[in-house]
Formats: structure tokens, C-alpha cells, sequence
């Protein structure tokens, strides 16, 4: 791949790439233009390459595109290799056999933008299609990819709809760097979008992508300047806020009907436990698959249990109870390093209904001051914001008090964290804690975090969250 800096080489026609006409052209420390026909890439390139070769040019037959793409995983050709389009191939072949031709090449393998646009022509059909983007149609997406593990790359797609459709466009699956912000120039209007992304690349990109964190479709204005921040710990299972059309968890007669997602991050983005079938098939992920495991007690009896999350209806007997619902999720690989683990614990009463009435699942959300590494600095304390809540459609808890404890060894010792309720209009159930690292500690570390809020009206959540962030690590002054 050039960078870049890029390179510059001399042209020369190498016929159909076979090793007699490579020879011919004494390619050495040149650029090979051949005459490409869908052959085998992999042994062109090598015999390019074999031959000294620096860089290898297909030129495609008339009438074909010369499109491809590039991907962060699979098997490396041997040598650089650039698709041109027929007639400027074949107008390059021209002028090489004329006189000695330069060409320079460069490359960016992790752009800092991407162009998101849909094309709208109102009540005509143009004669001539010419769409040029600019900021009185566009918004301005800051797209931060947080890194959840090893992988340098993540997949991701944004989806795309006129309001009359019911198919969204952009039917292929992108790569994206992570651990770093992407400035997205997407078409503003009454276009409907919506991104989904996967922590990891997906083998099959010529399909839609069907895995992974996705937000609520919206639109965007002309001229906005939007913000998303994706995997940005910690990431817990909770219902998403103002997320239009959530299924509502309720109980109507004696059937309590739960949706809470495997996997929600501090922006409100859900996903949900990928099977060891997807895990060895469409993604990268561990081969061993994800877990999301339910159990429904009725006055500390087990009522229900499901190996497919808190997502699904449950029958209950009729009648006041006490109600608790736990729900463990696992996901741990090479390429998912944070919340490896979490099991979180809702308390709350219930009695027979006849018409369905909400749940009250008590939320927390987080607020923590991550980089796009999910990572806080090495200084030694840090404050988290905590926003205790109900799902929406119930009014807000009142009285709620909230715990914060965390371990920096992975559960075997804890600490309580200061924390704080946080005054003033429109605040109720906001808290801030300060966490501290450990007197002594070095190196980088994980902080787990066991978070408990509870309202006067004896609805509680219990969180806790292994490796919810990194805390970096320096070496301690006391």
C-alpha cells in the first residue's frame, strides 16, 4: 500500500502479465500496466512481483468499472496493485510506448472523512445527473470509533431512506479505523439514516450489515454539527432513552413482556449477543460466542429463565409480588477487552393488570471520561457522572440515592467512591462520584464498577460491570 508520502514509478506495458512478456518489459523497479481480463490476481501479482516489479496496474476491458475494494484483513497480494478504467489505461499503454511516463501514487488507508450522500431531485427526472455536495444540504458528523480491544478496524454502515421508501440504500459494509475520530459529511432533510457498527470487521461485506450497535433512525439539518461517540464505555445492558417505537417492557394480565438489550453504551447505542454461528461465520469475533443470560424471580422463587437475554414475554401467576429480574451478559475476546462481564439485578413489585402498565426497570446511565481508547488518564482520581431514570413513558423516581463502589483487581477488593446528588432544576437522580486509584498501584488497570440506585418507592437496580474502562497508569508521588 503507498502512503502518504506516496511514490513515483515508470509506466511500462507488460502485455497480459504472463512471465515472457513481464521479462519483455523489463519491469524492475517499475509499474506493470497489463491488460487485465479476470484472471487469477493473486498469481499476477506474484509474477509481477517475482519479476521485480514495484507495483502492478489492471486495465480493464471496455465497458467494465474498475471498482474494488480494500480491506484491513485477508491475504495481502504480492505487490501493490491499481484498477484503471479502459480508456485512461489504454490511453496510459499509448503514451508509455511514446515516451518515458511517471506516474505517482498515493494512498490513505485511514480517512479522516467519509461522504455519506443521498442524491434528491424533487418532482423531475434531471436530463443530466450532476450532484454537488455542500454545506447548505449537508451535516457534519464528528464520529469518534472507540477501540474495544486488539483490532485496529470496525465495520460499519449508514443506511439510507427517502420518506416515501420502505428499502434503505448503501447495501455494503464499510471498514473504519478506531480509536480515533472520523469527520462524516452526510445529506441533510427529510433523507431517514441510520448507522449501525460492529466492533469488529466483517468477512462478508457485500451485504448489509446485520451485526453490531445501531442508533434510532433520524434525520439531520442542514448545516448541523452532530456528534457520535460509538462503543464508549461503559457498556452495560440497558433500555435506551427516547428511542422512538422501543418495544415498552410491560405486564398485562399475568404476562410480564422484558426488552432490555445485551449491550448499551454511555450514547445510548444498543446491541445484542451474537451466537457462536454468526461469531465463526460473519465477524472476526470469538469463536466461543457471546452470552446473555435471564432469570425472572417471583417473592425470591425462580419463575422464568431464558438463554437469550431479557428480551422476550414471560408467564407469571397473578396476584402482588416482589419481583427481581437478572440478567448476566459475557463477551470476551481478543477484540472485546471492556465489560467482559456484567450482571445486573432489577427490584421491583407487580400485580395483575388489565390493560398493560410499564415496567419499572430502573436505569443508570454513565458518564465517564474516556479518550477513544476508553481510557482515563493517569492522573489518580477521576469523576463520573450517574443518571438514575426510569424507562421512558414513567414518570421520573423520586428520592432516588445511589452507591458507586469500584475494584481495581477485578473484583477481589472494593472500594466505595465518594459520591455526590447533584443540585439544581432538571437534575433530579444526577449524581457524580470520585473513583481513586489505589495507593501504590502502577501500570495501566481496569476498573470494574458496582453501581446500586434505589427510589423511595423501593425500586432498585443493582450494575456491576467487569473492566467497565482502563484507568492508565504512572508511576505514584506517595
Amino acid at each position: 500500500m503507498f502512503d502518504d508520502k506516496g511514490v513515483q514509478l515508470t509506466a511500462v506495458d507488460a502485455g497480459t502479465g504472463t512471465a515472457a512478456d513481464l521479462k519483455a518489459a523489463h519491469v524492475r523497479g517499475k509499474l506493470a500496466v497489463i491488460r487485465y481480463d479476470f484472471g487469477d490476481d493473486t498469481a499476477l501479482a506474484r509474477a509481477a512481483a517475482d519479476a521485480g516489479a514495484k507495483a502492478l496496474m489492471f486495465v480493464v476491458p471496455k465497458d467494465f468499472y474498475p471498482w474494488t475494494r480494500w480491506s484491513p484483513d485477508g491475504t495481502r497480494l504480492a505487490l501493490p496493485v491499481i484498477r484503471a478504467g479502459n480508456t485512461e489505461g489504454t490511453a496510459l499503454l499509448k503514451r508509455s510506448a511514446r515516451t518515458t511516463t511517471q506516474v505517482r501514487f498515493t494512498g490513505t488507508v485511514r480517512s479522516p472523512y467519509l461522504y455519506d450522500v443521498m442524491q434528491v431531485s424533487r418532482q423531475r427526472v434531471p436530463q443530466h445527473l450532476v450532484h454537488t455536495v455542500s454545506d447548505h444540504e449537508s451535516a457534519v458528523v464528528h464520529a469518534t470509533y472507540a477501540r474495544t480491544g486488539a483490532s485496529d478496524w470496525a465495520s460499519e454502515q449508514r443506511f439510507a431512506w427517502r420518506p416515501y421508501q420502505d428499502t434503505a440504500w448503501n447495501q455494503y459494509t464499510r471498514n473504519v479505523p478506531v480509536g480515533r475520530e472520523r469527520v462524516e459529511y452526510v445529506t441533510a432533510g427529510d433523507t431517514l439514516w441510520n448507522h449501525v457498527v460492529h466492533h469488529d470487521t466483517i468477512l462478508d461485506q457485500d451485504f448489509p450489515l446485520q451485526v453490531g450497535m445501531r442508533e434510532a433512525t433520524h434525520t439531520y439539518r442542514a448545516g448541523q454539527q452532530a456528534t457520535e461517540r460509538w462503543f464508549t464505555a461503559p457498556v452495560r445492558p440497558a433500555v435506551p432513552h427516547g428511542v422512538a417505537g422501543w418495544p415498552a417492557s410491560t405486564r398485562y394480565g399475568n404476562t410480564l413482556s422484558v426488552y432490555v438489550p445485551d449491550f448499551t453504551d454511555a450514547a445510548g447505542h444498543w446491541s445484542f449477543a451474537e451466537s457462536d454461528g454468526l461469531g465463526g461465520i460473519g465477524t472476526r469475533a470469538s469463536a466461543t460466542g457471546d452470552t446473555a443470560v435471564a432469570d425472572l424471580y417471583r417473592d425470591g422463587k425462580q419463575v422464568a429463565h431464558s438463554d437469550a437475554g431479557a428480551w422476550g414475554a414471560y408467564e407469571v401467576p397473578a396476584g402482588p409480588a416482589g419481583y427481581r429480574l437478572d440478567l448476566t451478559t459475557g463477551r470476551d475476546s481478543d477484540d472485546w477487552r471492556f465489560a467482559t462481564r456484567t450482571e445486573t439485578s432489577w427490584s421491583f413489585a407487580s400485580d395483575t393488570t388489565t390493560s398493560p402498565a410499564l415496567l419499572p426497570l430502573l436505569q443508570v446511565d454513565y458518564s465517564v471520561p474516556v479518550d477513544a481508547e476508553n481510557a482515563v488518564g493517569p492522573q489518580r482520581t477521576h469523576t463520573l457522572g450517574f443518571g438514575v431514570r426510569m424507562p421512558d413513558g414513567l414518570p421520573a423516581p423520586h428520592g432516588t440515592k445511589l452507591t458507586v463502589e469500584t475494584s481495581y483487581d477485578d473484583g477481589r477488593t472494593w472500594v466505595k467512591a465518594h459520591t455526590l446528588s447533584t443540585p439544581g432544576k432538571g437534575k433530579a437522580g444526577r449524581f457524580t462520584a470520585t473513583v481513586e486509584r489505589p495507593s501504590g498501584a502502577r501500570g495501566d488497570a481496569y476498573v470494574t464498577l458496582r453501581v446500586t440506585a434505589t427510589d423511595d418507592a423501593g425500586h432498585s437496580v443493582r450494575q456491576t460491570i467487569d473492566r467497565a474502562f482502563l484507568h492508565r497508569g504512572s508511576a505514584p508521588r506517595d
